[in-house]
C-alpha cells in the first residue's frame, strides 16, 4: 500500500505555548478548520511532575500547513518558535513552600517529643 503524501511531508514546529489548556485549544482551531496537528509536551510529562497542564507544549502542523495555520491561530508569518532552551525551567510553585515548612515543623515536633518521653 502506496504511502500518501501526508504520510512523507514534513511536519514543522508552530509555535509553543506556555500550558496544555491553551495549547489544546489551538489544537482544536486547527483541526475544525481540517488542518491536521499534533502537540508535544517539553520537558517531561504525566509521570514526570505528575501533570503535564504547566509545561510548555509545541504545535506541530505539516510544512504545506503551515500558512494557513498562522493565519488562523493569528500568528507573525515566520515567527521562530520560541527555544526550550531558553525558556526558564519549571520551578517548586510558590504555595507548596509553606506546606514544606509545616511538614518540617510537624517533624521536628514528633523529634522533641520523642526525645522528651524517652529521657
Amino acid at each position: 500500500m502506496p504511502f500518501s503524501r501526508r504520510n512523507r511531508e514534513k511536519q514543522v514546529r508552530l509555535t509553543v505555548f506556555d500550558n496544555e489548556p491553551i495549547a489544546r485549544l489551538a489544537e482544536q482551531r486547527l483541526r475544525q478548520a481540517g488542518i491536521p496537528c499534533v502537540i508535544r509536551s517539553l520537558r517531561g510529562g504525566p509521570g514526570l511532575w505528575g501533570s503535564a497542564y504547566n509545561l510548555p507544549h509545541d504545535l506541530y502542523v505539516y510544512a504545506s500547513d503551515e500558512i494557513p495555520a498562522r493565519e488562523l491561530l493569528e500568528l507573525e508569518p515566520g515567527e521562530p518558535p520560541d527555544d526550550p532552551a531558553q525558556t526558564p525551567s519549571p520551578g517548586v510553585d510558590q504555595r507548596v513552600w509553606p506546606a514544606i515548612a509545616g511538614v518540617l515543623l510537624v517533624a521536628l515536633a514528633l523529634v522533641l517529643v520523642v526525645s522528651l518521653f524517652n529521657q
